[in-house]
């Protein structure tokens, strides 16, 4: 482990001594906590007035309908009766476009009331949330310390559009909480590694717990749940020896055996249901041909007009299936094939930069969709517009630094190269998204709890760069020192990736 280090005062002058300034004048990490999460409290109950009266807004529905159809399965149970299996398949299962955390999630509301209106639903959600968000706060507090939990409330849960985005059945918002968490587990098991611990059994079941809630919640962070356990599968054979290695591996086998247990409930019924293989969702041939193909032939010529976007395809593939004895997932796959079947490059390219944009510069367009269906009225008016404006004076900043950290390294400490590491990863992951999805503005907020380690973590290492007080790297000696070593081509080689990236589908563009 690495030697003790000294802590110096925060210089207040140079280029950034704002942020001396500003540390200085701060309460302590606990004090200030507490008086955001009030912050937090207040937003929220400003807010709800402006969502309360709106109904189900599109994908939202279906989890609505889901978590129904879940609490009638309750009550078959409790009432010894045949659960109605064609319901679930209807209303849960669909079309394999949605995994059924927020279902889940809403169930309990729906067996108490099963006709709950729009403005308990809403209430319920945002409690939900809210809950969630603290218990997200003490994990990372336990974790990573009191100054990263703040950092989770400061930001995304003081972003107006954030707090509103929480009244609403997405997923999104809430994965990216409990991503946030998965994070500060792998941090402090690798700390555990460093001194030659292996995981116990229980960090080893919160881990498969924490991944199967990231997964369920919402299902393109899959390339990110494997990303972490491969990182961590790959500290623990590095780091330890003989015993505690075999260890480490027998803890992994049980997260992993715990995932796949959770996870196969869903796959067996979804796949049984589609009659096709089906381990998370069955989104991506449809999304494919509507983002980057030709969206007049994605029916084999054009669609239903008087539906959905979305909506169009899945229907046409369903009776095309009742009609043909296919799979309706496997005539998804076919009508993908055809609607991109005349799609070169600089298509491509330009309609990813189109998702990149989408992705990263609409963050408060749920603003207007979670609404109530004759509007808002004057003053809802004045209060929309006001969240839309603050929300981009916030969101900006925060994105201009995550985006800056993402071509920089940190090296103060080796827990700065950790932490870094691993949020580099999961961004990387989470930014596939516009590669091969259209992007809208509620996708963002899977990596919102990110953009905030990763922008503090920059603009940290940048005063630490520039202050004269203290070195900037800490000592390290040992496996630290050897671990410090490899860690900074990872950091460099993800930095890479996310520059070439955009490079490729820049010229690609041209």
């Amino acid at each position: 482990m690495s030697a003790p280090t000294t802590t110096t005062p925060l210089a207040t002058t140079g280029p950034l001594g704002w942020v001396g300034r500003v540390a200085a004048r701060l309460p302590r990490p606990e004090v200030l906590l507490v008086w955001l999460l009030v912050a937090h409290v207040v937003l929220k109950l400003l807010i709800y007035p402006l969502t309360m009266h709106a109904p189900a807004y599109n994908d939202e529905q279906q989890y609505y309908d889901g978590a129904r159809a879940l609490s009638n399965l309750l009550r078959d149970v409790f009432a010894f009766t045949a659960p109605d299996g064609a319901e679930l398949e209807r209303n849960v299962v669909a079309s394999g476009w949605f995994m059924p955390g927020m279902a889940i999630l809403m169930t309990p509301l729906f067996v108490v009331l099963p006709d709950a209106a729009d403005p308990l639903c809403r209430a319920y959600l945002g409690v939900a949330n809210f809950l969630v968000l603290l218990w997200a706060v003490r994990s990372v507090k336990k974790r990573l310390g009191p100054g990263y939990a703040t950092l989770l409330v400061a930001f995304p849960a003081l972003l107006p559009s954030w707090v509103l985005m929480s009244f609403t059945a997405y997923g999104d918002p809430l994965s990216g909480v409990v991503l946030v968490v998965l994070v500060a587990h792998v941090v402090d098991m690798l700390r555990r590694l460093r001194a030659g611990e292996p995981p116990a059994w229980k960090e080893a079941l919160q881990l498969g717990l924490l991944a199967i809630a990231v997964l369920y919640l919402r299902s393109s962070t899959s390339i990110v749940l494997a990303a972490l356990g491969l990182v961590t599968l790959v500290a623990a054979l590095v780091l330890l020896r003989g015993a505690a290695r075999w260890r480490a591996l027998a803890a992994a086998g049980l997260a992993g055996v715990v995932f796949l247990m959770l996870l196969a409930p869903w796959s067996i019924a979804a796949s049984r249901s589609l009659e096709a293989r089906v381990v998370t969702t069955t989104t991506v041939p449809i999304s494919l041909a509507n983002t980057f193909g030709d969206r007049e032939q994605v029916c084999f010529g054009e669609c239903d007009p008087d539906s959905f976007l979305w909506f169009r395809p899945l229907r046409y593939a369903r009776e095309v299936a009742r009609a043909t004895g296919e799979s309706e997932v496997e005539v998804e796959k076919q009508m993908s094939d055809y609607a991109l079947r005349d799609l070169d490059r600089r298509d491509y390219a330009r309609q990813t930069w189109w998702n990149i944009g989408s992705y990263f510069l609409l963050p408060a367009n749920f603003v207007r969709y979670i609404a109530p269906p004759e509007g808002r009225g004057p003053v809802g008016m004045a209060a929309q517009k006001l969240i839309w404006g603050a929300t981009y004076a916030y969101f900006i900043p925060v994105l201009l630094l995550t985006l800056l950290s993402m071509l920089f390294v940190q090296l103060r400490s080796l827990e700065a190269q950790i932490l870094d590491t691993l949020t580099k990863l999961a961004l990387l992951a989470l930014f596939v998204q516009p590669f091969v999805h259209v992007a809208g503005s509620r996708y963002w907020t899977t990596a919102g709890p990110l953009f905030i380690l990763a922008a503090a973590g920059f603009l940290r290492e940048l005063y630490v760069r520039r202050r004269h007080v203290a070195p900037v790297r800490e000592h390290l000696d040992g496996t630290d020192a050897q671990l410090s070593r490899w860690l900074k081509p990872l950091q460099v080689a993800l930095s890479a990736v996310f520059v070439g990236a955009l490079l490729v589908v820049g010229v690609m563009a041209i």
